[in-house]
């Protein structure tokens, strides 16, 4: 996970506090003690118990780039972040269902969206993603990793998924589309 012990030891004893109580009574304190570090190690670290939650977070996510490399396709590295997610399924159904804690794996989300393509990703794209995640936490993890992937495409702003270029193309092709066309595609 990280480069420092230190960091490593920290995370894993709020992994395992998460286990044994909700995101928002875990309080420093016993992060610290159970990972037998000090308060002033802790902050030397994180600023906070968000910013942990983020970096760990962040440093999940980025599995991508140890298996595809930084050039990946997305739909390669979107995957790879479920799978990760999925694989770690105590963890993230737990950080998914606190508002503070899913706030900080957005925040994570938005740094792998920004290392990856230079943006951060659209107000829009991440409150579908925020919402979809938490569905899939409420139901266990129980619908596939593709399925996930389908909705969470499916959810994306055009504009997020085609340049300037190919989305004129589709609006004009949406545009000469006649009623009896619309009626058609309706019916399937």
């Amino acid at each position: 996970m990280f480069d420092s012990p230190t960091k490593n030891r920290i995370a894993e004893a709020f992994k395992t506090l998460l286990k044994e109580k909700p995101y928002s009574s875990i309080k420093v304190k016993n992060i610290v003690d159970l990972a037998g570090v000090s308060s002033m190690t802790f902050y030397r670290s994180f600023s906070d118990k968000d910013e942990m939650v983020e970096n760990i977070c962040f440093e999940d996510l980025m599995l991508f780039t140890k298996i595809y490399g930084s050039n990946a396709e997305l739909r390669s590295i979107t995957v790879c972040m479920l799978n990760t997610i999925k694989s770690n399924s105590g963890f993230y159904g737990a950080l998914f269902k606190d508002e503070d804690s899913m706030d900080s794996f957005m925040r994570a989300l938005s740094r792998v969206s920004y290392e990856a393509t230079g943006t951060k990703g659209s107000a829009t794209t991440l409150s579908n993603c925020k919402e979809i995640l938490q569905e899939w936490a409420n139901e266990n993890f129980a619908t596939s990793v593709d399925d996930v992937y389908t909705k969470w495409i499916a959810e994306m702003p055009l504009r997020a998924v085609l340049n300037e270029k190919e989305l004129a193309a589709a609006i004009k092709s949406f545009e000469k589309r006649t009623l009896e066309e619309f009626k058609k595609q309706t019916k399937k």
